[in-house]
């Protein structure tokens, strides 16, 4: 295998998305470039969102008392016990409908892992979130998931993606949760509409950040970071690997959809953290 710095490590999202998996890939020597596939906006109805934040804030409906369901009909809520957040966009989405980060009394917050936890941080919570450990996915929340026990609510808001699966909220509801779900956002080709965008401008460390396109792949080690992004790669380009190319899935649920789409890969992660990604580069014994 060529030495780490002569190769090109590209992930599939944008630059404004990078993390602890960059910074990793980073310090273990490689050039880093982005190829922005996916994008991410509101949805067009916006009664269920922000319905979601009025539950989630202080003294704004979780004693029962909101004037408004989830789907933006009248009628009293029940009070939340959890808020689940599993992805970054998740935050972000909610913060676009008017969260400032602030929570109800009693109410606890869950993440699917560090990088959904720093954006928690970011968007001005300040309670520290529930998280799996050593599984960073909708398999590790329901592996170690609380179970309701003797709580005085047994009801999970779970805002997501309306390409999510119903892996999550049908998992909390066989462990005895009652499952709120709400659309937070849409994944859509990148770039998103302006006025509905979630992902705002580049933060100043990553206005230098190298992107390529779909034609500039030869000889690069490619990162699948999301299911998506598989989808959107090949339908941009087919299923044909550019010479001296390694795709390598960013955890199983990326893997499923890159054998779906008949798309070869090269590996798969262990875990979707930089040391999963540098397992599999041969590197993880230099971090």
């Amino acid at each position: 295998m060529a030495p780490a710095a002569s190769r090109t490590v590209v992930l599939t999202r944008q630059p404004v998305q990078a993390g602890a998996v960059e910074a990793g890939l980073a310090a273990a020597g490689y050039r880093l470039a982005f190829l922005p596939l996916t994008d991410f906006e509101l949805p067009a109805d916006l009664a269920g969102l922000r319905a979601a934040v009025r539950r989630v804030e202080p003294d704004a409906g979780n004693d029962g008392g909101d004037p408004a369901g989830l789907d933006g009909t009248a009628g009293v809520t029940p009070a939340l016990a959890w808020l689940v957040l599993t992805s970054p966009n998740t935050v972000r989405a909610l913060v676009r409908a008017g969260w400032d980060g602030r929570l109800a009394a009693g109410l606890r917050v869950a993440v699917t892992g560090p990088g959904t936890a720093r954006v928690l941080a970011e968007a001005g919570c300040t309670e520290i979130p529930w998280m799996p450990e050593g599984d960073a996915s909708a398999a590790g929340i329901l592996a170690q998931f609380p179970p309701p026990g003797d709580t005085p609510s047994r009801v999970v808001l779970l805002p997501q993606s309306a390409l999510a699966t119903d892996e999550v909220a049908e998992g909390l509801t066989e462990r005895g949760w009652e499952v709120h779900h709400v659309q937070a956002y849409r994944t859509v080709p990148h770039p998103a509409a302006t006025e509905r965008r979630l992902l705002g401008g580049l933060p100043p460390e990553a206005e230098s950040a190298e992107t390529v396109s779909v034609d500039d792949l030869t000889g690069a080690d490619v990162v699948l970071t999301s299911p998506s992004a598989v989808r959107e790669l090949v339908r941009r380009r087919g299923t044909a690997v550019p010479a001296g190319t390694r795709f390598i899935a960013l955890g199983q649920p990326t893997a499923r959809a890159a054998a779906a789409e008949s798309l070869h890969l090269a590996a798969t992660a262990p875990s979707p953290d930089a040391l999963g990604v540098l397992a599999v580069l041969g590197l993880g014994h230099r971090v």
